[in-house]
């Protein structure tokens, strides 16, 4: 038996998961712990109501997402915010003219987070030399970015203000590769992967067998250092506490 042999369940660290989803779609999910980010703050409170308790949910405001940015208001997300253990999708999309609204949305965001115990899924989509300027400013220790795009010297950059990476099975190797194995953690980004990065939220496997590949140890190997991984990002953010117990748990022994 392989000394990785725990039983922890696949992970998925950013997925799109309609907040009305039943419990027996959940369950075709085969047990896989899945971080369900939302996109505007509707959906999110709709998800702390409703949400099926055996996912994750993000408190979310999509920065692509016009409706999104329309409706943000402060002290909303502040109520919010304090109900979730994640916090996401949320960040800066370069593809868009608004920038400077964004802008002004996440820096907000960051600066509601501070104080709170929560994990950061964060888009930089073309700008990611702003997202990195804002992190900088407003720093916390549960920063993932995600399906980041950067050069070498940005991965760098991100790594020394403490951020954390998810990665989809769309992802190159080569920059896969770039990025800290201690800091990578695993996504499908559901639905918008595309089927390299899994046909259902938590559909990971491909993913594990190409890192396996990529950092020549074993897929068992592969997934205790993801949820490794998970457990010190959590930790330094003090977001584990927030987590379903069932997490916990997992996070414990890995």
């Amino acid at each position: 038996m392989s000394p990785f042999d725990e039983g922890l369940p696949a992970l998925d660290c950013h997925a799109h998961v309609a907040a009305d989803v039943t419990s027996a779609q959940v369950q075709g999910l085969d047990g896989a712990v899945v971080l369900a980010v939302t996109r505007t703050l509707a959906e999110a409170g709709y998800a702390a109501d409703h949400g099926d308790p055996a996912l994750v949910w993000g408190c979310g405001v999509h920065p692509g997402d016009g409706d999104a940015l329309d409706e943000f208001d402060s002290d909303r997300f502040a109520a919010l915010v304090s109900r979730f253990a994640v916090v996401g999708e949320v960040g800066l999309d370069g593809r868009r003219r608004d920038m400077d609204r964004q802008r002004a949305v996440f820096v907000e965001i960051l600066g509601r987070c501070a104080p709170e115990p929560v994990l950061v899924s964060i888009h930089s989509a073309n700008a990611v030399s702003a997202t990195l300027d804002a992190l900088e400013m407003h720093p916390h220790p549960g920063a993932i970015l995600h399906w980041f795009l950067g050069d070498a010297r940005q991965v760098s950059r991100a790594a020394a203000l403490g951020a954390y990476f998810s990665v989809p099975g769309a992802m190159s190797d080569e920059r896969i590769s770039r990025l800290p194995q201690d800091r990578v953690l695993p996504e499908t980004d559901f639905p918008s992967g595309g089927r390299r990065s899994g046909r259902r939220p938590g559909d990971t496997a491909g993913l594990e067998a190409r890192l396996a590949r990529i950092w020549k140890l074993g897929e068992a190997e592969v997934r205790h250092r993801l949820w490794q991984n998970l457990r010190r990002v959590a930790s330094a953010s003090g977001s584990a506490d927030r987590l379903p117990e069932r997490v916990q748990d997992f996070l414990l022994i890995a």
